[in-house]
């Protein structure tokens, strides 16, 4: 124990040798009326943020005025296409989870990436669209006695800083977690501030770190949050996590920014997830975008908070059911046997022109993956109104999903689904 002790108290005192960044640095964070707040050549830059880079013009338009990315793959047109819209890029940098030894266990490859951080930072500190790094996104380091992830870390965030003066470094956290945020606090010196991405606990957040601010208070900036994640919503019996549609996601987003800690003097800002689209668990569940570029009613919620932008007539989901019901509990059936799907949208809407989709796929017990599987052909009946259909279950067990998207001629859409067990 007396040497635990010992060890913990060492640690604490080389993080505790804090980088002093230039004075004269073009990009500061200061605090400024008990409020910290990131400045860019002396003048406060308010972050309204959304975590992606694309669609820089869409983010302009909404009033948004910084982005984020997640790794240096195409970094110079990103940083190029952001200063075109008067963005600012909070540019990540990837980085292995903390216990993979191909990198923190192997002296060749640390060397290797701490040269390429160096020229890295020198070729982007003059870019006038860059406004911080992230070194490392959710790097997972809960092993206090992990002295090969630490010290690799703090050369690496050296070696960036040497190459970059300009720009504060920070790095990625799953909430406040309590474990990665005491081995940082301990462990690796200098980092100018944290980002904390938060979805079903950004409520708590004042609270988690309140726990912590005897020991490292930084200042933060919210890198994600939204929706609650697929890990954290209801489940079904058989583990199947239930989506709200896109327009109750418009709802929970106005909700969401309400409950940003915008009082704690820390608060640097926040960015919306997922600017953009990506599967995750499905297709839809944090995206602003379709596949193919259309908006969900979340792009038009993001106006309201970013720039008070008003809000066309573009589609709406009231309810999905399944024979009438909308509890995915009761969602078991034999396989081959017919049932109905039933969509509910609200009545002033110009069902002329709208076009309405149905499909069913596999579950995806797999967060995150290119794309969702294929749709399963020769299930689904239509009848001459499209909001009601017949489906035939699939002739093997297993979970499946039932989805619905409706989409104008504007470029909007609106989508749902709901999940079902066959068994045999």
């Amino acid at each position: 124990m007396l040497r635990l002790i010992l060890i913990l108290f060492l640690c604490g005192l080389l993080a505790s040798c804090q980088y002093q960044r230039p004075e004269d640095a073009r990009v500061q964070i200061q605090e400024i009326e008990g409020q910290a707040r990131f400045t860019i050549d002396g003048q406060v830059h308010e972050i309204k943020g959304l975590a992606g880079h694309t669609h820089l013009q869409e983010a302009h338009s909404i009033g948004a005025n910084t982005i984020r990315t997640y790794d240096t793959t195409g970094l110079q047109s990103i940083l190029d296409s952001a200063h075109h819209f008067g963005l600012k890029v909070v540019a990540g940098i990837w980085l292995p989870k903390s216990h993979v030894p191909w990198l923190y266990k192997n002296e060749e490859q640390r060397v290797k990436l701490s040269k390429e951080l160096a020229v890295l930072g020198r070729k982007y500190r003059d870019h006038p669209a860059l406004l911080s790094w992230c070194l490392g996104n959710e790097l997972i380091f809960y092993d206090l006695m992990d002295f090969d992830f630490s010290s690799t870390y703090n050369r690496l965030l050296d070696s960036l800083r040497s190459g970059d003066p300009e720009h504060p470094v920070g790095t990625a956290f799953a909430n406040y977690g309590h474990k990665a945020i005491l081995n940082f606090a301990l462990k690796i010196r200098s980092l100018d501030y944290l980002i904390i991405n938060t979805f079903g606990r950004l409520p708590k957040l004042s609270e988690d770190m309140n726990d912590l601010d005897f020991l490292w208070s930084k200042p933060f900036l919210i890198g994600e949050f939204g929706e609650n994640g697929p890990w954290e919503t209801e489940w079904t019996k058989w583990g199947a996590p239930l989506e709200p549609s896109s327009s109750q996601k418009a709802e929970i987003t106005g909700r969401r920014f309400k409950e940003l800690p915008r009082e704690h003097p820390n608060f640097l800002g926040a960015l919306f997830f997922n600017w953009g689209w990506r599967h995750e668990q499905t297709d839809t569940w944090f995206n602003v975008f379709s596949k193919d570029g259309e908006r969900s009613a979340l792009y038009y919620a993001l106006a309201k908070q970013y720039g008070d932008s008003p809000v066309p007539e573009i589609p709406k989901i009231k309810n999905l059911k399944i024979d009438h019901g909308t509890n995915a509990n009761d969602f078991w059936f034999e396989s081959n046997q017919w049932h109905e799907a039933q969509l509910e949208i609200p009545e002033s809407l110009n069902q002329d022109s709208l076009e309405i989709r149905w499909s069913i796929r596999t579950e995806d017990w797999f967060f995150l993956k290119a794309d969702s599987p294929p749709p399963l052909p020769d299930l689904i009946e239509y009848a001459s109104d499209r909001q009601k259909i017949r489906f035939k279950t699939p002739g093997k067990a297993g979970p499946f999903r039932l989805y619905v998207s409706i989409h104008d001629r504007s470029g909007h859409f609106a989508a749902a689904n709901l999940p079902f067990y066959v068994v045999q």
